[in-house]
């Protein structure tokens, strides 16, 4: 008589830590960009698990009109004179008033583009992990002589908390394009974006 056998998955693999390393080769990224999340606090460790759920985001290709994309990096404290911001960056633990204010405000980039799209997607280490409304410019500001910075009118719509648990995205507006269009790019990944600065433009 054959005998009868039962195959299970390995447990222990599911529930193993990565180095650093071993989650920047399975995310295809630097060492450094995952610091980066850690430190953001949108991946809160390096469970197989959690790196996986990351290494499987959606990419997002824009077929009509232009993506702003902020790119940036955890949150600290403002360096330059007439900074007024409590801090730059997105981080998990921020306020949503914290969040909104170090994104809207102060960039080099074409606002035009910016207003015309009416979104700006707040991005780290290239995962989508907030998105602003963005309303129209309110203040420019010619920070030294051939360099002018932007703040944008703009309101909080959607944010991550953390980047591998979907139960934690939340869509903040009640219009139902713009809500259709936040909950398909909270958590998805950005790449090939096109930039001279902070603010990349995704085109089709």
């Amino acid at each position: 008589m054959l005998p009868t056998i039962e195959l299970a998955r390995p447990e222990a693999a599911q529930a193993s830590v990565l180095s650093r390393g071993e989650a920047a080769s399975l995310l295809g990224v630097s060492v450094n960009t995952v610091a980066k999340l850690l430190d953001s606090g949108f991946l809160p460790g390096l469970e197989a698990s959690s790196v996986m759920a990351l290494s499987q985001a959606p990419q997002v290709r824009v077929t009509d009109g232009v993506l702003p994309v902020l790119r940036t990096g955890a949150p600290a404290a403002p360096t330059r004179e007439g900074d007024d911001r409590e801090l730059i960056g997105a981080g998990a633990s921020m306020t949503d008033v914290q969040f909104l204010e170090g994104a809207r405000q102060w960039w080099r980039c074409d606002a035009g583009t910016v207003t015309s799209a009416g979104v700006l997607v707040i991005a780290v280490a290239g995962w989508v992990v907030g998105v602003l409304a963005v309303h129209g410019v309110q203040e420019t500001r010619a920070w030294k002589p051939g360099e002018v910075r932007h703040s944008f009118a703009a309101d909080l719509v959607g944010r991550v908390g953390r980047l591998d648990d979907a139960g934690s995205f939340r869509v903040m507006t009640p219009v139902p394009a713009l809500a259709e269009l936040v909950a398909r790019l909270l958590g998805a990944r950005v790449q090939g974006a096109v930039s001279g600065g902070p603010i990349a433009y995704l085109a089709p």
